[in-house]
């Protein structure tokens, strides 16, 4: 149940296991409905960080309201209220929580959005969220240790910043920030040692002309023990207020023929590739715990072409994921694999949603 959501004022939407595809003409409301669940699923927009922009024009608060049926723990509900004045407002089956990451858990929420392809042609960001969202889902035990790690990197470049010149002001915190440092580093090599088999099996399957590696780089030079870098750089890491060593820092390179891929690959293959490494994330996260996902798809066919997009859907059924997508064209479930009655369409218009 979607209200005050941009130009969505009230709509209810049952949604099916399967394919759920909302289509209608531009500003029509479809990428809200996809805004909305995000929400719902991760506490926050992936259009603006802004409430007041997701809000309804006149109105002062937004409010998503869901319901569906875990594998493990039978029905649950998710509500998310957020206003231009009090803050967000949020509750697991009535019960008020204090924390997105609780909301976060219930569902492993995967987005394919135009921008897709940056997680191989953008900055390293990209790709340390790629990764911090498999070990959320498969390594309960990642998110404590990169919350401490977090707090430990705010503290020391706190101290950095008023340590005016004395590099004793800082190094306190670097015994346990060298040790939540290799925590991090032990753990996303682990993931990444786990994930490459599901990744060479989907790439195989959507982008097999490239032969890909990739280059881990954890964030401080291999060989090297991250404490003692800290120690030798302590004075330029006064004068500039900054942590240089660190996960926080770490980025995979992706090689085509042992050359960088965002040097060689053309944005469709980018956009293959990147799907391939959800995917992948996926195919993993299913095998360990048996926990489908959920896809947001927005402006199908924009991103990949018929041959692959029927692919990429027919992979996502196999693993059991639920998937909403968007487009200005109706769809038929059936061109993509899915059953009548596993498919579920919707027209959207001037903010309404109808299911045909």
């Amino acid at each position: 149940a979607i209200a005050n959501v941009r130009n969505i004022e009230h709509a209810e939407v049952e949604l099916c296991p399967g394919l759920n595809h909302f289509h209608g003409g531009n500003g029509a409301g479809k990428t809200a409905v996809l805004e909305a669940i995000h929400i719902l699923c991760r506490g926050r927009s992936f259009r603006s960080p802004l409430v007041r922009d997701v809000i309804t024009r006149g109105q002062d608060a937004f409010l998503v309201r869901g319901e569906w049926q875990d594998t493990q723990q039978g029905v649950r509900s998710v509500a998310i209220r957020r206003s231009l004045t009090s803050g967000a407002e949020l509750r697991i089956d009535t019960r008020k929580v204090a924390r997105i990451s609780e909301i976060a858990k219930l569902t492993p929420l995967q987005t394919l959005l135009p921008d897709v392809s940056e997680l191989i042609f953008g900055g390293p960001k990209q790709r340390r969220n790629w990764l911090d969202w498999g070990m959320f889902h498969v390594k309960p035990a990642y998110l404590t240790v990169l919350r401490d790690f977090l707090r430990v990197l705010k503290q020391r470049n706190a101290s950095l910043r008023i340590g005016d010149g004395d590099v004793r002001s800082q190094s306190a915190w670097d015994h346990e920030f060298s040790d939540l440092s290799q925590q991090i580093d032990q753990f996303r090599r682990q993931y990444l040692d786990e994930l490459e088999p599901y990744l060479v099996a989907v790439m195989a399957a959507l982008i097999p002309e490239v032969k890909l590696t990739y280059d881990y780089r954890r964030g401080w030079p291999a060989g090297e023990a991250i404490e003692k870098l800290l120690g030798e750089s302590g004075p330029r890491e006064v004068k500039y207020g900054v942590t240089p060593w660190g996960p926080h820092r770490a980025d995979i390179r992706f090689k085509v023929a042992d050359r960088d891929a965002a040097k060689v690959l053309s944005r469709g293959q980018g956009k293959l590739l990147a799907t391939s490494l959800k995917v992948a994330q996926v195919a993993l996260l299913n095998e360990l715990q048996g926990k489908a996902s959920l896809f947001l798809i927005d402006d199908v066919g924009a991103e990949l072409d018929q041959e692959h997009s029927s692919m990429f859907f027919r992979l996502l059924r196999d693993q059991g994921s639920q998937i909403v997508s968007t487009s200005v064209q109706n769809l038929s479930g059936r061109e993509f694999g899915f059953s009548a009655s596993d498919t579920a369409t919707f027209h959207v218009k001037h903010g309404a949603v109808i299911k045909e």
